[in-house]
């Protein structure tokens, strides 16, 4: 089976992603990551996989035969984002051509959503000034920590960008199955088991499920390793990491880490209440959007304010 993330950036795409590609590889499957479609892929013994080096010089109909012409028996699991396909600016008619082969030959379309709008803008407006796309290191947290201010006209934005996204997806992909960033990171054991069939996988294989190694991951990367000992526990995280290099050996980082909390946000930006403010004001024109989310800090499992 072939699996294809949609994405707008920022939404536990690459998380999820990676977690598929490891379950499959944990269970035997003949599995290949080729993360983003749309800038880089090339046939590698046979199989569709990344060349970041191609960046946006393939025409969309390169990549559909590329994918056609990979190894059946290699599950694929890619990700095709919208800000790429804003950025190539492709003529409409090859995109439609593009998205009805997406459909086609993908067997499980995923669409990655946020529960908390707020939340997702917040993190990209912190992005947009850390220069951190996603944490996997102390030093990459220390960057992210040091933002105290966002830009507001940024920060609506990137709201408008969710929107956009989920009108793209509503007109090009029917019929595709919606997982959220928050259930990706507080039950993904039960996600993986929903997406790939598979139960219990990263317990069997480091003996700690997966939404614990995810939760110990963040805290002792918050706290800069200082509460780390040699444990079952440690362990377990031991056995994860090693089994990331395993998988990706190189051609991909691993899987990102748990940025910041909610709570963390509100500390940290001191223009958090006026984004608050203009994110209200901007739900009321999308019914949709639920903006009882925006001070719920599903991490912590509480409202802010």
């Amino acid at each position: 089976m072939n699996y294809l993330i949609l994405t707008p950036d920022g939404v536990g795409s690459t998380i999820l992603q990676r977690l598929i590609t490891m379950t499959l590889y944990i269970e035997k499957h003949n599995v290949m990551n080729t993360h983003e479609l749309t800038n880089g892929i090339e046939m590698q013994n046979g199989v569709a996989g990344k060349n970041f080096d191609l960046a946006y010089t393939q025409s969309l109909k390169q990549i559909t035969e590329i994918l056609q012409h990979s190894h059946k028996q290699t599950a694929l699991v890619s990700r095709v984002a919208k800000y790429h396909l804003d950025y190539r600016n492709d003529p409409i008619g090859d995109c439609q051509d593009f998205y009805q082969f997406l459909n086609n030959f993908f067997e499980k379309k995923i669409m990655c959503v946020r529960e908390n709008i707020f939340e997702y803008a917040m993190s990209w407006s912190i992005r947009d000034r850390s220069g951190v796309l996603n944490v996997y290191s102390r030093e990459d947290r220390a960057k992210v920590s040091k933002v105290t201010e966002v830009d507001e006209i940024y920060f609506l934005q990137k709201c408008q960008e969710y929107v956009n996204y989920h009108t793209w997806i509503e007109k090009n992909f029917p019929g595709l199955e919606k997982v959220s960033y928050e259930s990706i990171l507080k039950d993904c054991d039960a996600v993986m088991e929903r997406l790939t069939g598979h139960k219990n996988t990263f317990k069997n294989k480091t003996g700690m499920t997966l939404s614990s190694i995810i939760e110990k991951e963040y805290d002792f990367l918050k706290d800069n390793f200082e509460n780390l000992s040699v444990s079952t526990e440690t362990k377990s995280l031991i056995r994860y990491r090693l089994l990331c290099k395993e998988v990706f050996h190189g051609i991909l980082l691993g899987v990102p880490l748990k940025n910041t909390t909610l709570i963390d946000k509100k500390k940290q930006i001191k223009n958090f209440d006026a984004c608050l403010d203009k994110f209200y004001g901007f739900a009321k024109n999308h019914n949709w959007i639920d903006q009882s989310n925006a001070t719920y800090d599903f991490w912590n499992g509480k409202h802010i304010c």
